[in-house]
């Protein structure tokens, strides 16, 4: 098997380059899709999360309302702390599960993890290799105010909340830099495989 790990920061252009990697034949974990199986009514990290949180951050079908729990924890570095305490574990816990499961049916399988955390998290050296995703903060902050629609001041408290892309450089085996278009991206991408799982 070989395991590559995907970060960047909002906006980067992350889940964009794991789609582009899964049509090449990558097999990919999502880790935010992952977090949300752990944290699913009966799922080991439901319980957990209520008997952090109390019952306010569940929605009327009883599962955990991300909102809400964002609301929590936004603004708390103790709350945040004892989510990522909660949370990362079993997240790693379930990947590593997944992981085996994939290696059974397919030895020589591709696997991209995709995880924005994974610098600040230490993810870093679990993977095989690790490819950041960067974009400048200023093209950035344009994207998602003319794509998603936020608010300019929330996208920069957001950046700013996050750790940088020199950060992000120094500890990733590879950099795409995403500063342009989707053309340009496909090519970076392309190049990024071809000489990482082509060339063996």
């Amino acid at each position: 098997m070989r395991l590559i790990g995907l970060t960047g920061g909002i906006g980067s252009g992350k889940s964009t380059v794991a789609a582009m990697l899964a049509e090449r034949g990558a097999t990919v974990i999502d880790a935010d899709r992952v977090a949300h199986d752990v944290y699913e009514p009966g799922a080991e990290g439901h319980q957990m999360l209520v008997d952090r949180f109390g019952r306010e951050v569940l929605d009327e079908h009883g599962r955990v309302d991300r909102k809400l729990l964002g609301g929590v924890v936004f603004n708390d570095d103790k709350a945040l702390a004892d989510l990522n305490r909660i949370i990362h574990p079993l997240v790693r816990k379930e990947i590593a599960r997944r992981l085996l499961e994939i290696t059974e049916d397919d030895p020589d399988a591709v696997v991209v993890i995709e995880a924005a955390l994974m610098t600040e998290t230490g993810w870093s050296g679990g993977a095989g290799e690790l490819w950041a995703v960067v974009a400048e903060p200023e093209i950035v902050v344009r994207r998602l105010v003319s794509l998603r629609g936020l608010e300019e001041s929330d996208v920069r408290l957001r950046l700013a909340a996050q750790t940088t892309n020199d950060a992000r450089r120094k500890v990733a085996t590879r950099v795409i830099e995403n500063n342009g278009d989707l053309e340009d991206l496909e090519l970076e991408v392309d190049r990024a495989w071809r000489e990482t799982i082509e060339s063996e």
